[in-house]
């Protein structure tokens, strides 16, 4: 379940030893990166577009870049744009 790799990631990442881009648990094999099912109502699609917003703004990796090993972090970044991408193209669909 991605979630549960998410929290394992903030956990491993606010530890003491840098991790790696392949830490990360990339939501880009999934159906949707937002978790948006066909079967969500209205509210839920857009909560779960807001929470992936959320989760994958490029502003909100300062502090989690910080734990990341200095020769990834370029490559983490762009790899965050990409999945906002997708979340912003996922919302222009079902937003």
């Amino acid at each position: 379940d991605f979630d549960a790799a998410w929290t394992s990631f903030e956990l491993k990442v606010s530890g003491a030893k840098p991790c790696r881009c392949s830490d990360i648990p990339w939501p880009t094999s999934l159906k949707t990166v937002s978790g948006i099912e066909d079967s969500d109502s209205a509210t839920d699609k857009k909560r779960k577009l807001r929470a992936a917003l959320v989760r994958w703004h490029p502003d909100k990796w300062g502090r989690i870049l910080d734990g990341i090993e200095k020769d990834e972090q370029f490559l983490v970044m762009e790899r965050v744009k990409e999945v906002t991408q997708r979340v912003l193209d996922e919302k222009k669909r079902h937003g």
